[in-house]
């Protein structure tokens, strides 16, 4: 996999968990991640990281910030 491709999944992977709930995952995030998107453990682990920034600076600008 070509290091542009791999971005584009976590990237993939970072905006499924933001718009999927948590009671609507069939399996734990990283499980998910590494069968639905192809990641390893490292490109999982940095989409779960991601999709939690893009929570938290939507939050931010929903506070007017």
């Amino acid at each position: 996999m070509t290091p542009e491709r791999e971005i584009q999944l976590i990237l993939a992977g970072a905006e499924w968990l933001r718009k999927t709930p948590k009671e609507q995952r069939p399996r734990p995030s990283i499980v998910e991640l590494r069968e639905r998107f192809g990641l390893n453990a490292r490109a999982a682990l940095e989409a779960i990281r991601m999709s939690h920034n893009f929570d938290s600076k939507e939050g931010a600008n929903d506070n007017g910030a």
